[in-house]
């Protein structure tokens, strides 16, 4: 086969939809020598996606279809023509990016419809491409990934997608990147970076972006851990500013605690390792999440982890994480104190949270979506 695989919609290696694009392309290089594979991508991001000597080709665009509106206008207008060549065009980011019209097969990844859950997310012309424009599109594909059972189930009510024409594909944690580092390691070079005082800390990695991330949430529940407790910890609250992030700084500005509350903007790929050992607990409060991979990092990282109950991170998380009412702050803060002040809970987290993330595999998702790639192939 001959695929084309579009990486537009990928945020440049700034998104979990990123993260995804570059592991499966890691694995699918390891097909190159049964299938040709053609990576359609930005000039200047062609060294985030493609590995060094992978036998993945590349075709590369111009800066100038870099806006949404002119990439949106670009996958319309310009796409048909360029996947032609192709037996299978794949679109990796298509809860952003899809073609209305398509000659070649089309198979697309569906991550989630996380709008139709949190109310004000995006803005309105934002929020009427996703849920007038977007269903019909999806609908279009010949057929449709997903990461999560939970995604699933919002694109087969949602979009009216019939079931047979989805496939579950799970993320998983990059085992080469996340893996457990010694501790103190791994605080003296998250100190050289923010202000840490030798002081224990509470993670949470996402892009600061309200209400989606309910950050704010969980700002209060550790003012009550503060408050109730005195405990010595910080929270370091990691990840780019988004929609509304100047809303979550406020919040946190008007504690007591504001000093003990660290935003530290993006966040390199190099130092998340570290930021994961170090912590002492990593909270992931999400009101919404596909799949929820940073739960995953952490576990691979021998962190316990506490996180909403809600969406798709009961399926990832297991019974290896103590989870929480996110609409919640008592519960919140009642379940992130437990994992603090109790040994034995840690430990059990910690171990069973190792076994959790060792049931996923980029290996096995990526043998996975080659085989939808096989049976649309076969179907033509």
């Amino acid at each position: 086969m001959k695929i084309g695989i579009t990486t537009f919609g990928g945020d440049g290696g700034k998104s979990g939809i990123s993260r995804y694009i570059i592991m499966l392309l890691k694995e699918l290089s390891d097909y190159s020598s049964e299938h040709s594979f053609e990576v359609l991508t930005y000039e200047s991001e062609k060294s985030i996606f493609i590995p060094e000597n992978s036998g993945l080709t590349s075709n590369c665009f111009s800066e100038k279809w870099r806006s949404p509106v002119k990439n949106i206008f670009w996958h319309q207008a310009c796409l048909q023509k360029q996947a032609k060549k192709y037996d299978i065009l794949f679109l990796p980011a298509a809860n952003r990016r899809l073609p209305m019209i398509c000659s070649t097969k089309t198979v697309g990844t569906v991550h989630d419809f996380s709008s139709i859950h949190i109310a004000g997310k995006y803005n309105f012309a934002r929020d009427f491409y996703i849920k007038k424009v977007l269903p019909f599109l999806v609908r279009r594909l010949d057929y449709v990934l997903t990461v999560s059972e939970s995604s699933k189930k919002d694109i087969i009510e949602f979009a009216k997608v019939p079931e047979d024409r989805i496939t579950v594909t799970p993320l998983a944690a990059d085992r080469d990147i996340y893996k457990p580092i010694d501790k103190d390691i791994a605080r003296a070079e998250v100190g050289k970076h923010y202000p840490l005082n030798d002081s224990p800390y509470i993670l949470y990695i996402s892009r600061i972006e309200h209400p989606g991330k309910n950050h704010a949430n969980l700002i209060r529940a550790f003012e009550l851990c503060k408050e109730r407790h005195d405990i010595p910890h910080k929270l370091i609250l990691a990840g780019s500013d988004w929609s509304r992030a100047d809303e979550v700084k406020e919040i946190a500005q008007k504690t007591k605690h504001n000093s003990d509350i660290i935003f530290t903007g993006f966040a390199k790929d190099s130092l998340l390792p570290f930021l994961y050992n170090g912590c002492e607990l990593f909270v992931f409060p999400s009101l919404y999440e596909g799949f929820g991979l940073p739960v995953l990092e952490a576990m691979n990282c021998k962190i316990p982890v506490v996180c909403s109950n809600i969406s798709s991170l009961p399926e990832v998380a297991g019974d290896a994480a103590i989870m929480f009412d996110p609409y919640d702050v008592e519960d919140m803060y009642k379940n992130i104190y437990a994992v603090i002040s109790q040994p034995q809970l840690r430990e059990n987290c910690i171990t069973r949270g190792w076994e959790q993330s060792q049931k996923f595999s980029w290996s096995i998702t990526a043998k996975n979506t080659l085989d939808v790639f096989t049976k649309v192939f076969a179907e033509r």
